[in-house]
């Protein structure tokens, strides 16, 4: 899609809504949100700020060993000089660490937007035109505190944009959430929230109504954005105070229920109409071998949805190294994957305590569901040990069918991972500065994309995919756009059906 070019600080259309309501039923009966009996929260802001990061960050060096080297990062510690991989640089936050970022592309300027936010509490809006021409402009709300998490709408909108109009969402740890216009950059709005932003989530149809979660207060805010008006603040979840709270969220694919997580260990599904909690899912820490601790749940750190033939599968990853799978609709629990086992042993990614003899459980840190088109049944979990699974769902209770991981050498942790639509290969994102991507069929690397540096405090905390020609069923192009710990926004464009042939070659 782009050539590269070294420069430097320069997510299905759905019906039509009707105006001012909002098509969120929580029953199988079709219900709305009346506008002119909802009420308007008002709540005052705390503001709180953000921990230090304590850096647990992996010092590795590319898989293929090239270009090998020591260089400081900005904040003076040594990095892995390996090969720059990607077609695009953009240092709009160094030298704070960049903590989110979103794209979307407008098919009729054939220009990808990239929207991202960091720890030196501003947010940029950049454009790279078909020319390879970038440009970079700053968001101009004042936040008081970390941006950490970024949505847009541009997928879900309708035709009629005055219905259902086009929206970037910037949250941030200060609680405010601001809207702005994804094509000029205009500020639209900035709604009050709760004490910090954790996760920002537009609803799938039309993309008018977004949740945000907040860590600290446990309390998940719904809005309706074209009249600004707070229609529900969900309650529920419980807070230890100290950042035991929400960690993530999402509509359900139908747009019925939405869907949190919290660090207390639950799965939460509440009637947006009523704002009502209608299940709670409760999981407990697991010690690796299958038995559970009633009195001691572990926290939830990951969210995925529309799962199965139905859609209806959702999965959240913890703490304890388990990721739980559950039927919404029937309200059940259909597995308990564990990503972690305590027969791996020393050299998996795991700390041993040789004097108390006591195994660190490595979290689970990102999932997914495969697209219907690649299998329904098929789930992926990313851990902080580095590997990558593909689960089969097919079997009762799950099924490990692949493992993913560098033989004889140590990575970083998985951070983020993402299916390709189409095709059985998953882009995934690791704490040690890489960019691998996988074939799920039989768990071969396919290709692996390393930015110049990579080892200490250069982690990829997110990254966002784009996918280009991959109507007819081909692997296409993809343009992977991440947000790294050394300040640097990385851009890489790899050719899918390329990489999957010359792999198969090998």
């Amino acid at each position: 899609f782009f050539r590269k070019r070294n420069m430097s600080d320069n997510n299905n259309k759905i019906d039509e809504q009707e105006q001012q309501q909002v098509a969120l039923d929580d029953d199988d009966e079709e219900n709305f949100i009346d506008l002119d009996h909802a009420v308007e929260v008002e709540e005052g802001n705390g503001d709180v700020p953000m921990d230090e990061d304590d850096g647990d960050d992996d010092e590795n060096a590319n898989e293929n060993g090239e270009g090998e080297g020591d260089v400081e990062t900005n904040e003076g510690k040594k990095a892995d000089v390996v090969e720059d991989m990607s077609i695009q640089t953009i240092s709009s936050h160094m030298p704070s660490s960049v903590f989110t970022v979103a794209t979307y592309l407008n098919k009729e300027s054939n220009t990808l937007s990239i929207i991202s936010g960091g720890g030196d509490d501003k947010a940029f809006l950049h454009k790279i035109a078909n020319d390879n021409v970038l440009t970079t402009m700053a968001l101009n709300h004042e936040h008081t505190d970390s941006v950490s998490s970024i949505a847009t709408n541009e997928s879900l909108v309708t035709s009629d944009l005055k219905k259902t109009p086009k929206y970037v969402a910037v949250g941030a740890y200060d609680g405010t959430v601001v809207l702005y216009n994804p094509d000029t950059g205009e500020k639209i709005q900035v709604l009050d929230g709760p004490t910090d932003v954790e996760f920002i989530a537009f609803h799938p149809k039309g993309g008018s109504v977004l949740l945000a979660g907040s860590i600290s207060d446990a309390t998940v805010w719904m809005y309706h954005l074209p009249t600004s008006k707070c229609l529900q603040v969900f309650v529920g979840h419980e807070s230890s105070g100290d950042g035991g709270g929400v960690t993530s969220g999402s509509f359900t694919p139908d747009g019925k229920f939405a869907l949190t997580i919290g660090m207390d260990g639950t799965m939460r599904l509440w009637a947006p109409r009523t704002g009502m909690c209608r299940h709670v899912f409760k999981f407990h820490n697991s010690d690796g071998g299958g038995m559970q601790d009633q009195h001691d749940a572990r926290g939830l750190t990951c969210l995925a949805v529309d799962g199965g033939s139905d859609g209806q599968l959702a999965i959240a990853g913890g703490e304890d190294g388990s990721a739980h799978v559950v039927h919404l609709q029937g309200k059940k629990v259909v597995a308990t994957l564990r990503h972690f086992d305590i027969t791996q042993g020393v050299g998996s990614g795991m700390a041993v305590d040789d004097e108390e003899e006591e195994v660190m459980m490595t979290s689970v840190e990102a999932v997914g569901f495969a697209s219907k088109d690649v299998n329904s049944n098929w789930v992926a979990t990313g851990g902080s040990d580095g590997r990558l699974k593909i689960w089969d769902l097919t079997f009762d209770g799950g099924q490990c069918r692949q493992v993913c991981e560098v033989k004889d050498e140590q990575t970083g942790g998985v951070t983020r991972l993402k299916w390709h639509p189409n095709m059985p290969v998953i882009i995934a994102s690791y704490s040690d500065a890489a960019v691998r991507l996988w074939d799920a069929r039989n768990g071969s690397l396919i290709k692996t994309l390393t930015g110049g540096n990579s080892g200490e405090d250069n982690q990829i905390n997110d990254i966002s995919v784009e996918f280009f020609n991959t109507e007819n069923g081909g692997g296409g192009s993809a343009v992977i756009v991440t947000a790294n710990d050394d300040g640097n926004t990385k851009v890489y464009n790899v050719d899918i059906g390329a990489v999957i042939a010359q792999n198969q070659q090998m």
